[in-house]
């Protein structure tokens, strides 16, 4: 299995080095100066009950039609599951007798209902995007898995896959042996259980991939595969040193980057195939990139990327520098996005709160979120630092400032 990937990965990376990896090419904005990219995450319509059928996806992404959103990213997995029918994993909830809470039980019925009347929702998406005159990219949640016992076992059975119940030697471990509940990207069998799901996800009409490195980290430890790799080259035990160790962190970083080459490899056969060019993106930290094993800036080197959402995991309202990674993608034609989180405070109801709502025994637990005047404000100040774009997270239904968030009445000089 590991020799595949690897021939693989030779084979297209010589045909294709010239052609795809060294030349980046973003979505151009829509509407607007500034390109706009939003997130919907493809549970929690399921989940709040907007979702129940094919008609209801379309005409929630036709809406988007005259603003300045230029991608969608559809999100098709939650934990290890998807939310399309796939021969790989299975779909979200399928199988389970019991659900943390309401809009739970009611995702999985209606994801397996679509699934038996024939409906693909993650091509449903794609084809409504194209209507609507935007791009959609699938979006992938790197690593969603949840802990074995978290809620009495009924969330990780409802969003973790066979695979990841199946293989506990494939889960990151820490320093000391301790299963650290996410699979590892230091397996190859990892690497392939997720490049399986991407081959099946761009046989849709989608017009490229989103990596979502902030759902959610870590991707590597110490486990055995780089722990022997790091002795055989260095004479040391990892284990023994910081964990910030350059060498180990430039490790980890070669590993993942070549699942990225792996997947650019992938979308150029099966842009070949449709007749265009399927591009990449990836959404990551804007400090913590490196020690999850995101060289970002030999991704953007190496044309990899077409366009990188740097953002903080974290609630949103946050601020960083983002003329760096400005100055950093300079001449590559990767365009750099400023991450927006909208969530300011609140959490995801948990399965009490969902029963006492139920018997109507408290309020549903509210949510602060970013307003129109904020998102305004902060845009100005992303573009004045040389963003290319706002990519909005957890707000993919704020329709009025989804038609202004694009708009920069400074002159762009500093055009990628």
């Amino acid at each position: 299995m590991k020799r595949r990937i690897l021939f693989f990965t030779a084979v297209w990376s010589i045909g294709f080095a010239v052609a795809s990896f060294a030349a980046s090419q973003p979505p151009p904005p829509r509407n607007a100066p500034k390109l706009i990219v939003i997130n919907d995450d493809g549970f929690s319509a399921f989940h709040g009950g907007a979702y129940k059928s094919a008609d209801d996806i379309r005409k929630q992404i036709l809406r988007y039609r005259d603003t300045q959103v230029a991608v969608l990213e559809w999100c098709f997995i939650s934990g290890s599951r998807v939310n399309f029918p796939s021969k790989t994993t299975e779909l979200i909830g399928d199988g389970v007798p019991e659900f943390p809470r309401r809009g739970d039980k009611l995702c999985a019925e209606t994801l397996r209902r679509l699934a038996t009347e024939g409906v693909d929702t993650l091509d449903v998406a794609a084809r409504a995007c194209h209507d609507a005159g935007l791009r959609c990219y699938a979006s992938m949640r790197m690593n969603g898995d949840y802990p074995a016992s978290w809620m009495g076992e009924t969330v990780p059975r409802m969003f973790n896959s066979r695979f990841w119940w199946d293989n506990p030697r494939f889960r990151v471990r820490g320093k000391k042996g301790e299963d650290l509940t996410k699979l590892s990207y230091a397996f190859a069998e990892v690497r392939d259980f997720k490049f399986r799901i991407l081959r099946e996800v761009v046989e849709r009409d989608v017009d490229g991939v989103n990596l979502d490195f902030l759902r959610h980290p870590p991707f590597f430890g110490y486990e055995e595969p780089l722990v022997a790799a790091f002795k055989a080259k260095y004479g040391q035990d990892p284990r023994e040193l910081a964990a910030d160790d350059s060498r180990w962190l430039e490790l980890r970083c070669d590993v993942m980057t070549g699942f990225l080459k792996d997947i650019r490899a992938l979308l150029d056969k099966a842009g070949e195939r449709k007749g265009r060019r399927l591009g990449l993106s990836a959404r990551v930290d804007w400090k913590q990139y490196r020690q999850w094993g995101c060289d970002i800036e030999r991704w953007v080197k190496d044309g990899l990327l077409d366009y990188l959402v740097l953002a903080q995991h974290t609630l949103g309202g946050y601020e960083f520098d983002l003329k760096p990674f400005v100055s950093m993608a300079r001449g590559s034609g990767c365009a750099v996005l400023f991450g927006e989180e909208a969530t300011l405070s609140g959490h995801d109801r948990t399965p009490q709160e969902d029963k006492l709502i139920a018997e109507g025994k408290m309020k549903p637990p509210k949510r602060d979120h970013l307003t129109p005047e904020q998102y305004r404000d902060r845009a100005a100040r992303w573009y004045a630092a040389g963003a290319d774009g706002i990519h909005v997270f957890n707000d993919w239904n704020n329709l009025p400032v989804l038609k202004t968030l694009g708009s920069d009445s400074r002159p762009d000089k500093t055009p990628r």
